[in-house]
């Protein structure tokens, strides 16, 4: 959460996709949790993980997150509208936007977000905010589908596979 929301416009040129994580499109998808006094690193860590030995091993330095980056994040969040940003775009790239269902920070974009025909959204029902460590596999197979797109052409036919859950059973 740490980017600069408004650059995304003016950056587009330079990537040919774009894949986005538990992404909040605006103000109102973060938790109000976050939106009062920022909580701390550690505080942060054991609410939004799924406490597993991966997780465990992947969060471990979180600990040394400055809490001025988060409360920073924030304030940028606020103060710009990622979805405008994403609707505005002059050339539309593929955007996949990956979503937790049990996200308990940020809430995936209902049915009222119209985006461009190149963003596709897909959530990972057994993920919370960390799906890359929550489900691995699937991610990473998403993750590498994605990629393997041919320049220009729209994620929409993305989705999750019956394979990829015969695969992680």
């Amino acid at each position: 959460m740490g980017m600069k929301f408004a650059a995304l416009p003016q950056n587009v040129g330079r990537v040919d996709r774009l894949m986005a994580v538990n992404c909040p499109l605006g103000y109102d998808a973060v938790s109000p949790r976050f939106k009062g006094e920022s909580p701390s690193p550690v505080e942060l860590t054991e609410w939004l993980s799924s406490r597993t030995p991966e997780a465990a091993t992947a969060l471990s330095d979180s600990a040394k997150a400055d809490p001025k980056a988060i409360a920073a994040s924030m304030v940028g969040l606020q103060a710009d509208n990622l979805y405008n940003a994403f609707r505005n775009l002059n050339n539309p790239i593929p955007c996949l936007l990956v979503y937790g269902e049990k996200d308990q920070a940020i809430s995936a974009p209902g049915e009222g977000f119209s985006l461009s025909s190149m963003t596709h959204q897909i959530s990972l029902e057994g993920s919370g905010h960390f799906p890359m460590i929550d489900e691995t596999i699937k991610f990473n197979r998403l993750l590498t589908d994605f990629l393997a797109l041919e320049p220009g052409q729209s994620p929409s036919e993305l989705q999750m596979k019956e394979e990829w859950r015969r695969r992680v059973r």
